[in-house]
């Protein structure tokens, strides 16, 4: 009788133990989710320019990796395998009689979040092509980072070029290319807001969006 009391005591106590866990992870997801309390992606495409930032940011980008032998990048998005610069450069002279430097275009992707701690900003993807001219011709894939690795986020955060005010000090490439900033040029399109193409009658949301990462990034600032 005493055993049995014992172990229905046991059991209680397991039982109670196990209620307790799964309140504390039915309260646990709410907070979470609170967290972040708004979210937004978007990608743009920008000129590739001489004097342009984009055109220094590729340049510098090519520099890193050929001082390495160990980086390798994709060609696109989709290319299912990476490859030494090397290699790429080569194929891109066999099959399209061009080279790294013929990038006129670049998308970028970026990813904007407020949470508890204000407002951040940052650059995920970087992808480079040709685009040639006249209507009806299609991009020419040239280089694809992920802003995720280590080093292409240094390049965005610690590398840029000198400053015309104080050449004894450099301004990121990720303030250069910032959402705010860039999209001031006349040459650079919103084509993307949450995985959805940007297409007419889909202008009121671009121009709200670039007005509402204007103000949270001078308002962060």
């Amino acid at each position: 009788m005493i055993h049995s009391l014992l172990s229905l005591s046991y059991v209680s106590r397991r039982a109670v133990v196990a209620v307790l866990l799964v309140s504390v992870a039915f309260t646990a997801r709410p907070q979470d989710a609170t967290a972040q309390r708004w979210l937004q992606t978007t990608q743009v495409v920008a000129p590739v320019q001489a004097e342009s930032a984009t055109r220094a940011l590729l340049d510098t980008l090519v520099n890193v990796i050929d001082r390495s032998d160990s980086l390798v990048v994709k060609r696109s998005p989709e290319a299912p395998t990476q490859m030494p610069v090397q290699e790429l450069r080569d194929m891109l002279i066999e099959t399209e009689g061009i080279g790294l430097s013929s990038a006129n275009n670049v998308f970028i992707d970026y990813r904007f979040e407020v949470d508890r701690d204000g407002f951040r900003e940052s650059v995920t993807d970087l992808y480079f092509i040709y685009r040639p001219p006249g209507a009806g011709e299609e991009d020419i894939p040239i280089m694809y980072l992920s802003a995720r690795h280590d080093w292409v986020r240094e390049v965005l955060q610690e590398k840029g070029t000198k400053m015309i005010t104080n050449e004894a000090a450099i301004q990121p490439f990720a303030d250069q290319i910032a959402f705010a900033k860039i999209t001031r040029g006349q040459e650079v399109q919103v084509v993307e807001v949450g995985n959805r193409t940007i297409r007419e009658g889909f202008r009121t949301k671009e121009r709200n969006l670039i007005e509402r990462i204007m103000r949270l990034s001078y308002s962060s600032r």
